[in-house]
């Protein structure tokens, strides 16, 4: 602060007051809200009790908990692939998820990779990668075929999981593993803001499934992506998250940090001491 010549020598009591409070950083918005969000299925069944989620960008997030506990549940209704019976879904960028063009628009930018892969073995893994670009062609569009532009970048999106050679290999050639990546390259071509991966590693062996899951770590912090995966292997949810959220019976019963997953919490999660 510059003082008058004429009180150069006296201290400014009032100085403080005059230079505004350091402020603190507004807390990120987050990319996916959870509002007291449940599903019961037309047999009565409850699949996930009213839920409160919030989703990072950059930030990998393990679902955790056994067979039934609403694990692909809660995934799923991330991008609507399972209905709300009721709670919001809400995205940043469009807010609640309240109609069909709503919904159509969020998948757009939501990338799905599923346990059995999806892909259609007759075709090399280039062009199973290019799949992913039809959402964002109209259907004049999509009769003209694939441009220059994104067959770079589906080459670009199979080298980042170690697949550039196998471009033109038919998928149906190909083992789980790279299937898999095959799969996470078509959700990275998709340019999305979020990718959801249920249960991404439940047939493969151990070295192929850390591979899959440091693929898709390594994206999660390198294009600050929030991703979300659904586990019931514990020693990888401790490994690769960042958050782990678990769950039994349809209910989050845990949520924080893997150190702070401790031995009563996984007996809630898995019943027994895990």
């Amino acid at each position: 602060m510059v003082l008058n010549a004429a009180h150069a020598d006296t201290p400014d009591v009032h100085a403080a007051a005059a230079v505004p409070a350091a402020r603190t950083a507004a807390p990120t918005q987050p990319i996916m809200r959870l509002d007291g969000v449940g599903v019961v299925y037309p047999n009565g069944t409850t699949a996930l009790r009213p839920t409160d989620l919030d989703l990072a960008d950059g930030e990998m997030t393990v679902l955790l908990g056994p067979s039934g506990a609403g694990k692909s549940t809660l995934l799923r209704s991330l991008n609507l692939l399972v209905a709300p019976t009721q709670g919001t879904v809400r995205s940043r960028d469009i807010g609640a998820l309240s109609s069909r063009a709503l919904v159509r628009r969020h998948r757009r930018d939501t990338a799905m990779i599923f346990q059995q892969h999806q892909l259609i073995g007759r075709l090399t893994a280039m062009h199973n990668v290019l799949t992913s670009r039809l959402g964002r062609h109209s259907s004049w569009r999509t009769m003209l075929g694939f441009s220059a532009a994104e067959r770079r970048l589906a080459l670009d999106c199979l080298d980042r999981v170690g697949l550039f050679e196998k471009a033109l290999v038919r998928c149906d050639n190909l083992s789980g593993g790279q299937q898999q990546r095959v799969g996470i390259a078509r959700a990275l071509a998709q340019e999305p803001k979020m990718i959801l991966a249920d249960e991404p590693v439940a047939s493969l062996d151990p070295t192929a499934s850390r591979r899959v899951l440091s693929v898709l770590r390594t994206i999660c912090k390198e294009d600050r992506i929030a991703v979300v995966v659904s586990l019931h292997q514990l020693e990888y949810a401790r490994e690769f998250a960042d958050r782990i959220v678990g769950l039994a019976q349809g209910a989050i019963v845990f949520d924080g940090p893997p150190p702070a997953l401790d031995p009563p919490t996984l007996a809630r999660i898995y019943g027994t001491p895990a």
